[in-house]
């Protein structure tokens, strides 16, 4: 292998990874998202549901009108809040990005162990094309939070997304 593929497969593991990183960081927010979205979909019929409850009212005290009266209210805000948040698309948005950032992870890995044995120019060119999917995703991708980044380290230092065939091959 000639110098220039040498160092294009070092760039490929080097997007592998950086793609590796992404992927799983935003997989991590995807989750989180989805639970605030279903917290934001159930909080206002529980809380409707309290508010309109006949217990506060037969409690016959003004601090159980007030807590109906409380409850009402913030079942009213939830939904505001959850449209303001756009929390609906945002999910669809987190899972579309790490799904594609997991598939260039894997085309880099290939790239990197595969075609990296054909012609350097064959080479270069699926590099190339890859690199533009990739340009092109982080362009419009969300970006996950630094708490996500941290979470997702520690998940693939820890080997969670190692797969055992990598501990056993050689390249």
């Amino acid at each position: 292998m000639n110098m220039a593929s040498s160092a294009l497969v070092v760039e490929c593991q080097r997007q592998e990874e950086s793609c590796r990183y992404t992927a799983a960081s935003l997989h991590i927010w995807q989750k989180h998202a989805r639970f605030w979205k279903v917290v934001f979909i159930i909080a206002p019929i529980i809380l409707g549901g309290v508010a309109g409850s006949q217990i506060l009212g037969v409690l016959g005290t003004e601090s159980g009108k007030l807590v109906g009266l409380f409850c009402g209210l913030l079942a009213g805000f939830f939904p505001a809040i959850y449209a303001s948040l756009d929390m609906g698309m945002q999910v669809k948005d987190i899972g579309r990005a790490a799904a594609e950032f997991t598939s260039l992870r894997d085309r880099f890995r290939q790239l990197a162990s595969v075609t990296s044995r054909s012609s350097f120019t064959e080479f270069k060119s699926a590099f190339e094309q890859v690199m533009d999917r990739t340009d092109a995703l982080r362009a419009n991708s969300p970006t996950a939070p630094e708490w996500c980044f941290r979470r997702a380290q520690k998940k693939i230092n820890r080997g969670d997304y190692t797969f055992t065939v990598d501990n056993n091959a050689t390249p």
